[in-house]
C-alpha cells in the first residue's frame, strides 16, 4: 500500500483557503513550518472536512514552507495520519522512503493535484523539497495520536 491516499472528493474551499492563507498575518512557528489555524466556520464549509469533524476532534491549518527550503527525512512524533492539500502550484517534491533508510534508498513521490485531499501516513519517513516560491499546504491534524488513529484506520473509514 502506498503511504498516501487521494480522497476521491475534491475540495470546495481550496481557493478560499489559499486566499485566507495569503492575507492573514497571524503565522506562528509550528514544527519547523510557519502555520496559521483555519477558522472552523471556513473549514466546515467543505463537506469532507465537516464529515471528518463530526467523527473526530481535529484542527485545520495552513502550513507554509519558504522558498529553497527542505524539510529533511523524518517521521512525525505524534501524528499517525493527517490530511493534506496543496493550495498553490509551488514547485516542490514530497517524497516517502520505501524500504531501508540507508544513505541511499528508494522513494515514492506524492504528486499533489490542486484541490485534492490526501490521507498522509506520517509514520513513514518522508521529506519535502521546496523551490523558488512559498509552498502553502492545508493540513488536518487529529487530536487522536499515532497510537489512537492510524493511516490504515482512516483509509478504511474514507473508502
Amino acid at each position: 500500500m502506498l503511504p498516501f491516499y487521494e480522497i476521491p472528493v475534491r475540495s470546495v474551499i481550496a481557493d478560499k483557503l489559499f486566499d485566507f492563507a495569503t492575507t492573514t498575518g497571524e503565522w506562528k512557528p509550528y514544527y519547523n513550518f510557519h502555520a496559521v489555524q483555519v477558522p472552523f466556520d471556513l473549514a466546515f464549509e467543505d463537506p469532507v472536512l465537516y464529515m471528518l469533524g463530526m467523527k473526530h476532534k481535529l484542527a485545520v491549518g495552513v502550513i507554509r514552507l519558504d522558498p529553497y527550503t527542505t524539510y529533511d527525512w523524518h517521521t512525525d512524533t505524534r501524528r499517525g495520519v493527517s490530511i493534506n492539500m496543496l493550495l498553490n502550484n509551488a514547485k516542490s517534491n514530497c517524497l516517502f522512503s520505501v524500504g531501508e533508510t540507508e544513505a541511499t534508498h528508494s522513494f515514492v513521490e506524492l504528486k499533489y493535484r490542486l484541490g485534492s485531499y490526501y490521507l498522509f501516513n506520517n509514520q513513514v519517513p518522508h521529506m519535502v523539497i521546496n523551490f523558488p516560491e512559498s509552498r502553502y499546504m492545508m493540513s488536518v491534524e487529529f487530536e487522536a495520536d499515532k497510537n489512537e488513529l492510524t493511516f490504515d484506520q482512516l483509509v478504511r473509514e474514507m473508502k
